[in-house]
């Protein structure tokens, strides 16, 4: 089984694609095909016996003309103990064919299962390697390609892997119907060799125009992602200034060049529609000219002939428009299996396996973090212990937020340590270290759900649960404001909150990490972009905490850290000073002259 993966993976790289998410179920789904051809085939075989039958009367006769179907008949015949006339002929014609629609409708039936299956595969490993993802290489990632592709590409390429199996049933159903010509009349082969030829220079062309633009519309669909992603995000600032108009031209460009490419390959495919009759009929006829005229095969030979030849010119055709079909969705294809290896090489790296029950102690030791050439922290030496208040403070590009990122692991430190409770971060479950750390930005997080849901990540609504909101819904001083709603805790938030002001999405983000019992609060410039009084009333929520929660501040306002147990001063990416408030401001001038310009 192994050297069959590595064969298809080496020459056949896209059947190997769609195997690893359909395995043996693909297989299946060929070999009904190829069951329901071979009954039809061989169905349609059995009528020039039935024609020799009715045209001598006598079934000795069946075997003087293409013996080898003749001698099979009677073989077969024989062995069901039937005689050989018209009616039982008729019986096991009717037989085959009946054959043929139950292996047409599990033939159907797996295609409808593989289709379904594939289709959750692929949007299952695209989110799972979203959600593994290192942040560091996250943030540089394509919005829009990555928008597309777990939107609109996974469905398009489900649709590829149809077309691209139903090319290779009609590669079979040409294979069997072939061989069935051959007991025939070999010359008939080759007939049909040149016909398919001749017809597969003329596809040549659509073919790779088809796949050109097939490339050039998944493009434009990653451009039309990333702006609508832009239109979401900040469309009040967009529509506050009036630029709503000219960056909504933007998106109307690109859907310009979209539907001008889908236009195009939908007139490619016209093309070959209307090709495709005119083609085999033109093809048909010149075989009966050759076979009446030329090979003077008899009436019968003609007729059955004509069956199999029109099956397979059907097929040719079929082939044809199936694989342009699949080249329609080629651009998809490729992106997704680009993208798929992508998110394999930028996963992040999970070392440990050891449990954190609790965070006691953090250390960084020679902590280096470059980002290219420039070094965003450099020979950082810090200890964080339970339950303490620790602070940043620093001019912008002073490595805080750097730091902060270190600590939370979403950026790999190139060189020193990192320590927990005296053991290295990487001994330890990253995500059990991850889920006791609780972030709020400058921009808080909040979801297009209701309050309950934003606060309690979804959690089912039970008396337990619900007694904890409001715990810390009193614990971050939003109680009164929501027990003034009319909807209480169900009231919608909106899109990123836009139906609350600015310090109850911070008290809202608050909440939410004192519900999940964070042991470590970063407070990532939390109150920065608040007036004094909401401001006063974060830091009062946030100096209520102290005591009961690691608490790591960043922040430009003094008077949010002016209580933190410990202050350490940045510059450059270096730890410079550190202290409580009072003893940093004996220690630095700088510290002392921002306290003094912030009146403190």
């Amino acid at each position: 089984m192994n050297n069959i993966k590595q064969f298809l993976k080496e020459k056949f790289e896209t059947l190997y694609f769609f195997y690893q998410y359909l395995g043996y179920r693909m297989v299946i789904l060929l070999a009904f095909g190829f069951l329901m051809v071979l009954m039809d085939s061989i169905g349609l075989a059995m009528f020039v016996p039935l024609l020799q039958v009715a045209e001598t009367g006598a079934s000795e006769q069946v075997s003087e003309s293409n013996g080898k179907i003749g001698y099979y008949v009677q073989e077969v015949f024989q062995f069901l103990h039937l005689p050989v006339n018209i009616y039982s002929m008729l019986m096991l014609i009717i037989l085959l064919f009946v054959l043929k629609g139950v292996f047409y409708y599990y033939s159907g039936k797996y295609t409808g299962i593989n289709q379904n299956l594939f289709s959750k595969g692929i949007r299952s490993r695209l989110a799972d390697g979203v959600r593994d993802m290192a942040y560091k290489d996250f943030v540089s990632t394509d919005i829009g390609r990555l928008q597309n592709s777990m939107m609109g590409e996974s469905s398009q390429v489900v649709y590829a892997c149809a077309q691209y199996l139903e090319t290779i049933k009609h590669g079979l159903f040409i294979l069997v119907y072939l061989v069935g010509a051959c007991f025939l009349d070999w010359k008939f082969s080759i007939l049909v060799a040149a016909g398919g030829a001749a017809t597969n220079l003329i596809y040549s062309r659509f073919y790779k125009r088809t796949q050109q633009l097939s490339m050039a519309i998944t493009k434009n669909n990653h451009r039309y992602g990333a702006i609508v992603v832009e239109v979401i995000n900040h469309y009040k600032y967009i529509k506050s200034i009036g630029r709503n108009v000219s960056f909504f031209q933007r998106l109307n460009d690109e859907l310009n060049n979209l539907i001008h490419s889908s236009i195009r390959v939908a007139t490619l495919s016209a093309r070959l529609g209307a090709l495709r009759e005119p083609m085999t009929i033109a093809v048909i006829c010149a075989v009966i000219a050759l076979q009446v005229s030329v090979f003077e095969s008899s009436l019968s030979d003609v007729i059955i002939v004509l069956f199999f030849f029109y099956r397979i010119m059907q097929k040719v055709v079929d082939i044809q428009a199936t694989w342009n079909n699949y080249l329609t969705y080629y651009g998809s294809l490729e992106n997704i299996q680009s993208f798929q290896k992508y998110l394999d090489q930028h996963g992040e790296k999970q070392y440990g396996s050891l449990p954190l029950e609790q965070i006691e102690k953090i250390e960084l030791k020679d902590v280096v973090l470059r980002y290219g050439d420039v070094y965003a922290l450099n020979k950082i030496n810090l200890t964080i212990h339970r339950n303490q208040s620790v602070a940043f403070v620093g001019e912008s590009g002073s490595g805080k937020t750097s730091l902060v990122n270190v600590i939370c692991t979403l950026f790999p430190f190139d060189s020193g340590e990192f320590a927990v409770n005296g053991r290295s971060i990487n001994e330890y479950l990253n995500i059990e270290y991850k889920s006791k750390i609780g972030y709020i930005a400058q921009e808080s997080t909040v979801f297009n759900a209701d309050i309950f849901d934003n606060v309690t990540f979804w959690d089912e609504r039970t008396p337990e649960n619900m007694n904890k909101f409001r715990q810390v819904m009193t614990m971050s001083r939003m109680d009164e404001f929501v027990e003034s709603l009319p909807e209480k805790e169900n009231a919608l938030l909106g899109n990123n909150g836009i139906n609350v002001s600015g310090g109850q999405k911070q008290r809202i983000s608050i909440a939410r990490e004192l519900y999940r019992n964070v042991e470590i609060l970063i407070m990532d410039e939390a109150t920065s972009a608040l007036d004094s009084e909401t401001e006063w009333m974060i830091k009062e929520s946030i100096e209520s905490l102290q005591g009961q929660v690691t608490i790591i501040s960043i922040a430009h306002r003094l008077s949010t850290i002016q209580h933190a147990d410990i202050i350490y001063l940045l510059d450059k990416g270096e730890i410079v000073a550190g202290g409580n408030f009072e003893e940093l401001k004996k220690r630095s001038t700088y510290f002392k002259k921002l306290t003094e310009l912030q009146g403190m």
